[in-house]
């Protein structure tokens, strides 16, 4: 059961059902334990509100339960009655007790669970950091390169200028290109940032094909460092899923190193990483990473995504099980493929109409 707390509704529903049980036993001839449908009231009032209003709506039961008594054998005593009443008071009683219980261990669940979904977060950042760390190469040549640009163009605008008779077109051609390169620049800090940063998650419509393409810019270098060629295989026209742009960054980049470290000992050239994307049979985008190295041992195939499971002697054995935990939060799943050769990692996300942030 879960507590709607401040709903109106189903206030005046618990008001309205208390009168009514009240005014049943109180004026009514029957001789029958009406009050003991105040357990219910005592039930309801546990998912609308917290551990005060529960004990309140059962001091409420407990008192209008002795007051209809009074009402209706007021003038003679009824030994029937009276049983019926302290049966009634009885089972307000440990129904008002078990529901706080309930309640309790309700909230306690429920703070565990926000307190787990924080620490996914909070590990899943700093693997982000850490992960940012070992990409400071490729970094680095993606900021470089904008700068080296706006350096060569602005000289060049600054010649244009100098010269005896200065050619404005030139400049301006050369200076809209340090603006051009700029933006550019300023577009991969603000990727960097956003995986950096710390915030929560933002489920919104975005394409599948434009994060991989992000990705791959961020480790391109790093592969190159590695000799490992990276092919994309982007499907056309492919819908639009509900996600977090970086947490799907996240999984690409992560699936990508591992691929890359996977053939550190591929001759050179055999080292093949291959990016794909394509519309899934059963609805849904599909995102697999297939690489050209020794492939994963059947034995480890059922312990792949397992926490501190890993294949790699400094690996931590968290890259995959955080990569899971994220796929399953955007609804989806991951899992790996068997290819004729190396080890493709797989991951499916449904195709949402709306999303919500």
């Amino acid at each position: 059961m879960v507590r709607v707390q401040g709903s109106p509704l189903l206030s005046l529903l618990l008001v309205g059902l208390t009168l009514a049980i009240f005014a049943v036993d109180a004026f009514t001839p029957l001789d029958v334990a009406i009050a003991v449908m105040y357990v219910v009231v005592v039930l309801l009032s546990a998912s609308v509100w917290r551990r005060r209003g529960v004990i309140l709506t059962s001091a409420v039961c407990l008192g209008l339960t002795v007051l209809a008594y009074a009402f209706s054998h007021a003038a003679m005593f009824s030994g029937p009655a009276s049983g019926r009443m302290v049966v009634s008071l009885a089972a307000i009683g440990i129904v008002a007790y078990l529901a706080l219980r309930w309640q309790a261990a309700t909230n306690a669940l429920i703070a565990r669970e926000e307190a787990l979904h924080r620490s996914q977060s909070q590990l899943a950042h700093v693997t982000r950091v850490t992960m940012l760390g070992e990409l400071a190469a490729s970094i680095a040549h993606e900021v470089n390169q904008p700068l080296a640009a706006i350096t060569t163009n602005g000289g060049a605008s600054l010649r244009w200028l100098n010269r005896a008779e200065p050619d404005l077109d030139e400049a301006r051609a050369a200076i809209g290109s340090v603006l051009e390169e700029a933006g550019r620049a300023s577009e991969v800090i603000r990727r960097i940032r956003a995986l950096a940063r710390r915030s929560d998650p933002r489920h919104l419509p975005l394409s599948l094909n434009e994060v991989a393409q992000e990705a791959a810019r961020l480790v391109r270098r790093e592969l190159a460092s590695h000799h490992v060629s990276l092919n994309l295989d982007l499907a056309p026209d492919l819908p639009q899923v509900c996600g977090d742009r970086v947490q799907l960054q996240q999984v690409l980049i992560n699936l990508l190193m591992n691929a890359m470290q996977a053939m550190q000992h591929c001759a050179p050239g055999e080292a093949l990483l291959l990016l794909q994307t394509r519309i899934h049979e059963q609805g849904g985008v599909v995102c697999s990473v297939a690489d050209t190295g020794p492939g994963i041992p059947p034995e480890h195939l059922p312990k792949l995504f397992d926490a501190f499971f890993s294949t790699k002697e400094e690996g931590m054995g968290m890259g995959l099980p955080i990569c899971r935990s994220i796929i399953e939060t955007h609804g989806g799943r991951i899992w790996a493929g068997m290819p004729p050769r190396g080890a493709m990692l797989c991951f499916s996300l449904p195709v949402t109409e709306e999303c919500s942030a």
